[in-house]
């Protein structure tokens, strides 16, 4: 807004800007001999510059001053000088100024653009293409880049802006107005941007290629917009939107005969899935924390994930193994060996998987093969095709890499983000794969074009298909915005760039550029030749398979040669006839149990999610990253087993909030906010829906007592509560104990959940009672039941409690005692210490123990003789007498319990701003306890 009649005073002199005048007059203004002088402050000068230079006014001082520093920096002296300070200074019409060098000056800037990307390295890659083009590009290619003029690429690091981390960042009240903040990581470079944009005719905004990049644009968008200072028409740039999913010279020109607006659409559908996060995350976890002391957090997708990592292992620990049997032998033939033939018939009896369900029945057919004379009676030879594998999704890519490769969710995601940008050693100049967040299978025709005229000329024209492959995605609510993860060019095989790529970057390189030639490719033809052996009623059968043409698997170089070979041995094979006379040796029964489903590995869970409908291609390594932070999940011999809290958390979460972690609400969710960016349906009303329900049921869960939330979760949880515990065993072999809850250590006790300041933990119903009827028997949740009995710190060992022996220091007694936060030392002067991990509990000596209280020992304080000596001495001093301290502060005592868990969750924070939202948690408990 252009100020009119404004004035901004000094002491020595004045600076006006006239209504409907197109100067300035700096005037020194009349003095008194008395006078207080005052000066300029940096910030007050370029405040004033600012409103003057968005005014269109400009100054001259001998030379052009383009700066505001420069000029503030000057007015230090110029307020110091008196009259003399203003004497350098006159005024600057516009039409002085436009023949001015600053004419010449705009002229440069007038045909400038800034591009915008997320990533430094991206940056330094378009910086190259928009500047150094390739000479071999089409005209049209050139023309449009050098319609852009100037070019500068800054990077913005992903967010700028980001809901505020504390409750009301989504007002509903307010139609769920948003109240985005600017961290003080991003600050710095959005400032740099905005500098950037002020000496530039347009601004193209180039984030990924995806629903976060499309909301990351918008943000870019409203800061600049809200800047005052911005040159070009009308006062501000052209802002437009371009996207390429290829960091190579082709794309990044070809996206600019693209440049579109930002869309509102799929803004919308980042807003309501932002807003939805924010109002589930803020929502329950307020509840958690309050009804469950030491859970972290809870959240829209997370929670459901862990509600599937969690009801596989419940379907783990409640599988009962089925005993089978099968035989086998070693048979000979024509000089060939067939090793490990089963045994598939006996007398007229075909047998099945479960047909010897007992050792008995296993003996008498081992019996039966041993005394048989077999031959050679049937070769039957059938032909199978094989297809190549679909072209890469995220959710494939981390499945393959899970599987093949051993990595994490987020180390794919890590590695694949660095080829996708060229981020490389021995860099190639361009990014080695497509954008690596995507559900589509699509290929693009250029891409297949350029794929089948490698194929044919690398591998033949027997390797290619007559038609291009066509892929239709299978995964549920597919949006399919853009292609599948492949190589930018089929050409630049695994083999050149071995040697220029760290070995787990060229290891992913490899994969994605296998399956994605090989999809391309003729199906590949497998021969089986399947042998039965017969006599005296006894049938084994043995097959062996090999390729007998590549198709699609020539892709794979490293496996030609076992595959040679395999077809070497095929072809000896097929010499064999039948009515050939057998020799068997090896005869062998195996005793077998049935398997329950295995746990979740990040690949595989991944797939879960995505035939569920639940997330989205960004979303599955960080979902599994925040579970296994928060403590919920741990990682086992590469699978994710869920902890006795993850448990917990679960229990009560599909308890109280069942609609809200039911898998199928959630994949609804998803395509809700998938017909938001088709721009089918409003997010505000999307939200509307979701909130009213769900803010009852968040008020009437905070008004049940905890009390009963324990009791309702310990009956939900029954005898299996302390399953790991193996207390229900009786002394007969194999009796059950009526009464597998009865405490150990007082035996008249019972064993229940119980919740303390840090997590729960299974303890006697008397471990809250004094004196002789007390109890201190505690167990760590995690010792109890569930998975985690294999990953706890040490296993539940009742034989190892007891007195150790004297203290080599002391000659004090030393017990083993066991707490709700494990096995701990005692020493009966008070000197406790936690048991290393590293040591199990039945092999400590007193020896051990003496040198684990000395390096580790802390004294327990005795809370009781505490507190009742304070009493005594606060009523020998009186009522407020100077002995007695101050009660504490209660936000302190709350600061000091949330502190660490509000900056894990707020890494980008400041402590002032983490302390705001701690203040904000706090009044929010406060008012719910009033």
């Amino acid at each position: 807004m252009r100020p009119t009649g404004a004035a901004i005073r000094s002491n020595h002199q004045r600076v006006a800007l006239r209504s409907g005048r197109n100067d300035v007059a700096l005037e020194p203004k009349k003095t008194r001999t008395r006078t207080r002088t005052t000066c300029w402050t940096m910030t007050s000068f370029s405040s004033c510059l600012s409103r003057l230079t968005h005014a269109g006014v400009g100054f001259r001082r001998g030379k052009d001053i383009s700066s505001v520093n420069n000029m503030a920096s000057m007015a230090s002296s110029f307020t110091r000088g008196g009259r003399a300070g203003c004497s350098g200074f006159r005024p600057m019409p516009l039409a002085h100024r436009a023949s001015s060098s600053d004419a010449a000056s705009m002229e440069n800037h007038a045909n400038t653009t800034l591009v915008v990307v997320e990533s430094p390295t991206k940056a330094k890659k378009v910086q190259k293409f928009l500047t150094k083009p390739d000479k071999e590009e089409d005209e049209r290619s050139l023309a449009l880049l050098e319609s852009l003029g100037k070019v500068e690429v800054l990077a913005s690091y992903g967010h700028v802006r980001d809901l505020e981390g504390k409750p009301g960042a989504v007002d509903p009240d307010k139609h769920f107005a948003l109240r985005w903040s600017v961290s003080s990581r991003a600050r710095p470079r959005l400032d740099a941007i905005k500098q950037a944009a002020q000496r530039c005719e347009r601004v193209l905004l180039a984030t990924d290629p995806d629903r976060e990049g499309e909301g990351i644009a918008w943000h870019l968008q409203q800061e600049l917009e809200a800047c005052p200072s911005l040159r070009g028409s009308a006062g501000k740039p052209s802002i437009q939107r371009i996207t390429f999913n290829e960091v190579t010279s082709k794309a990044v020109l070809r996206s600019l005969e693209g440049a579109r607006e930002v869309s509102t659409a799929l803004v919308d559908a980042y807003r309501a899935r932002r807003a939805l996060d924010h109002l589930v995350g803020f929502g329950l976890s307020p509840v958690l924390w309050r009804k469950l002391p030491g859970s972290k957090s809870a959240g829209r997708v997370q929670s459901a994930a862990l509600r599937m990592i969690c009801e596989r292992d419940d379907e783990i620990s409640a599988h009962v193994p089925v005993e089978y049997w099968s035989v086998s032998a070693d048979v000979e033939v024509g000089g060939h060996s067939f090793e490990g033939a089963s045994l598939v018939a006996l007398g007229e009896e075909k047998l099945g998987k479960f047909s010897l369900a007992k050792e008995e029945d296993a003996e008498r057919a081992r019996a039966a093969v041993e005394s048989a004379q077999l031959s050679l009676t049937t070769i039957k030879e059938t032909i199978s095709r094989k297809q190549p594998r679909r072209p890469l999704t995220t959710s494939t890519l981390q499945q393959l890499a899970s599987s093949r490769l051993g990595m994490s969710a987020t180390e794919t995601m890590v590695v694949a983000q660095k080829l996708y940008e060229g981020d490389h050693a021995g860099g190639t100049g361009e990014g080695l794969i497509t954008y690596m967040r995507t559900d589509g299978t699509y290929l693009s025709p250029a891409f297949v074009q350029q794929c089948r005229e490698y194929i044919e000329g690398e591998f033949g024209g027997d390797y290619l298909p007559q038609k291009p492959r066509l892929f239709a995605s299978k995964s549920k609510n597919a949006q399919e915005a853009h292609e599948a993860i492949r190589p930018t060019n089929p050409s630049l095989s695994p083999s050149k760039l071995k040697k220029k790529l760290e070995p787990r970057h060229w290891r992913l390189y490899d994969l994605i550029w296998r399956v994605a030639v090989g999809s391309q490719m003729s199906d590949a033809r497998a021969k089986t030749l399947s042998f039965e052996f017969s006599g005296d009623g006894v049938t084994l059968r043995s097959a062996f398979t090999a390729t007998v043409f590549e198709g699609h698997l020539a892709a794979d170089a490293e496996g030609a040669g076992a595959r040679r070979a395999a077809l070497e041995k095929m072809r000896a094979l097929e010499s064999l006839g039948e009515g050939d006379a057998c020799e068997t040796s090896g005869v062998v029964s195996r005793q077998h149990h049935t398997s329950p489903p295995p746990k979740f590995s990040d690949g595989t869970l991944v797939k879960a999610l995505e035939e569920c409908g639940i997330g989205r291609p960004s979303t599955y390594a960080p979902i599994i990253k925040v579970l296994t932070s928060r403590g919920y999940v741990v990682r086992s011999s590469g699978r994710l087993v869920p902890t006795a809290r993850g448990h917990l958390v679960t229990k009560f979460l599909k308890l109280y909030f069942p609609v809200y972690v039911d898998l199928n609400y959630t994949s609804g969710m998803e395509e809700q906010l998938d017909r938001i960016s088709n721009a089918e349906l409003g997010w505000t009303l999307l939200l509307s829906d979701f909130w009213d329900p769900f803010e009852r049921t968040v008020a009437d869960v905070m008004d049940i007592r905890n009390r009963v939330v324990i009791d309702e979760l310990d009956a939900l949880f029954g005898d299996d509560l302390v399953k790991g515990l193996d207390l229900g065993e009786g002394e007969g072999d194999g009796e059950v104990s009526a009464e597998p809850r009865r405490c150990p250590a007082c035996g008249t006790g019972t064993l229940g959940l119980k919740l303390s300041r840090f997590g729960g933990f299974v303890g006697c119903s008397n471990y809250d009672k004094k004196g002789e009827s007390g109890c201190t028997f505690g167990v760590p949740l995690d010792m109890c039941f569930g998975s985690s009995t294999k990953i706890a710190k040490h296993g539940f060992d009742l034989s190892a409690l007891g007195e150790l022996g004297a203290c080599e220091d002391t000659g004090l007694v030393i017990e083993m005692k066991l707490g709700p936060y494990g096995y701990y030392l005692h020493r009966t002067d008070g000197m406790v210490a936690s048991l290393p991990r590293e040591i199990e509990p039945s092999e400590m000596t007193p020896k051990d123990a003496t040198e684990v209280l000395r390096e580790k020992g802390k004294r327990k304080k005795k809370k009781a003789a505490a507190s009742t000596g304070a009493k005594a001495k606060g009523k020998a001093q009186g009522r407020g007498g100077g002995a007695n301290k101050r009660s504490p502060n209660p936000f302190i005592e709350f600061m000091q319990r949330e502190k660490d868990r509000v900056v894990q969750e707020n890494p980008d924070k400041t402590w002032r701003e983490c302390v705001k939202i701690i203040a904000a948690e706090y009044k929010t408990s406060a008012s719910a306890k009033s």
